[in-house]
């Protein structure tokens, strides 16, 4: 066993050697902040309703606000990239994210939240689309499903890792100080945003031919709202359930925020970072609308079958084959777009696909308490396997680029 965890370790330092710095500071960057966004992640909800008196309505209200700032702000944060360079605006908007959870501690009504749920949109909103168009930059096509695998799943370590310890310490020493651990976690890993490299790649030289460039724009008009398409249905199914399960699992089986952090830990965390590798393996040798395809149809069953579970164990499982399924799409969907698209434009195809996948959080987070209050807690479940499930069509009229 430790002869593979040696194999692992050198595999991977080697693959961060070959692609440079960037990822190798980026991979951090996502290691270590989306540990400090999930070690709230799963007491939030539960935060926002008990400790600060919120409905499940005015939750919806609070969480979907949040993703409209952030949905505005993607698509001139990917073009200024474009234009400007993408390190400094990266930068900023990691400095920025560090100030929203240190504010959330120190609430005491849900209102008091309003104006640090629209700056934690609004810094999501700048560096999101920036740091996936840095991955795309620090590779080839070769090597791009694997590139997003890899930085996936540093994101996806840190995910998998907080929920239990922000469970454990909301039990221990409070549900606020989550919080206060978060923001020092965000203010801790900015100053290496500063080492980065800029990154951006410069335009290539400009078709002279009208009609050429022409054609050209309108498929790329045509293959983005696509892609939209997708992230706006797959996102409504994700967000419609994502407020209320920690109020569905702790008020149905009364469990305890340790239990919470860790159904988090391994229904999400665990299940996405098993499929990083094998995901980018099937985005290299398969067709990969036909990989998309597959899974969000596999997955889909499964985001309903959780409502219906009989104990903490299914939960656990039924969530676990939810996100991994789902998850094995990612490399695969990414990398597609990218290609898809011009190398000069990455930022702005960023900041476009984040646009749409924040709109659709924002409408299933809102839609969420509504369901929830008007047609029973299953509700959001059944719109969260049906849009799923819907989210599959709008591939049917995509092409490979695979040559």
């Amino acid at each position: 066993m430790s002869g593979w965890f040696v194999w692992e370790g050198a595999y991977a330092l080697g693959w961060f050697m070959a692609y440079g710095r960037n990822m190798l500071i980026l991979s951090i960057v996502f290691l270590v902040g989306s540990f400090a966004a999930n070690l709230i992640g799963p007491i939030w909800p539960i935060y926002i309703t008990d400790s600060l008196n919120a409905s499940m309505t005015e939750l919806g209200f609070v969480l979907s606000l949040s993703n409209a700032v952030a949905a505005l702000m993607q698509i001139p944060s990917g073009f200024l990239s474009d234009k400007y360079g993408r390190k400094w605006l990266h930068a900023f908007g990691t400095f920025l994210a560090a100030f929203p959870p240190l504010m959330y501690a120190l609430a005491s009504g849900w209102t008091d939240l309003v104006p640090w749920v629209m700056l934690s949109g609004f810094s999501i909103g700048l560096y999101i689309p920036i740091r996936w168009a840095i991955v795309a930059d620090s590779s080839s096509s070769k090597t791009m499903a694997g590139a997003y695998g890899w930085t996936n799943i540093a994101w996806l370590i840190g995910s998998t890792a907080a929920p239990f310890v922000g469970g454990v310490v909301a039990d221990v020493l409070g549900i606020r100080f989550p919080f206060y651990i978060s923001a020092l976690l965000i203010f801790a890993v900015f100053p290496l945003t500063l080492y980065m490299q800029e990154s951006r790649r410069k335009p290539q030289i400009a078709l002279t031919q009208g009609e050429e460039r022409s054609r050209l724009l309108q498929r790329f008009a045509f293959v983005m709202m696509l892609f939209s398409l997708v992230n706006v249905i797959q996102a409504v199914g994700i967000s419609v359930t994502s407020p209320v399960i920690p109020v569905f699992v702790s008020r149905e089986f009364s469990v305890d925020y340790t239990f919470i952090g860790i159904l988090y830990a391994v229904g999400f965390g665990v299940a996405s970072i098993a499929v990083q590798i094998p995901a980018s393996k099937l985005s290299d040798r398969f067709d990969r609308r036909m990989v998309m395809l597959v899974t969000f149809l596999a997955s889909a069953p499964f985001f309903l079958l959780f409502a219906y579970s009989r104990n903490t164990m299914e939960l656990i499982v039924l969530m676990f084959l939810s996100n991994a399924i789902l998850n094995t799409s990612w490399p695969a969907f990414q990398t597609l777009m990218m290609e898809a698209t011009p190398s000069a434009k990455w930022g702005l195809v960023n900041g476009v696909s984040a646009t749409t996948w924040w709109i659709g959080l924002m409408i299933g987070n809102a839609l969420s308490g509504v369901l929830w209050d008007g047609w029973g807690m299953y509700a959001p479940f059944y719109a969260s396997a049906l849009a799923i499930t819907v989210s599959a069509v709008p591939l049917l009229l995509l092409k490979e680029t695979k040559k």
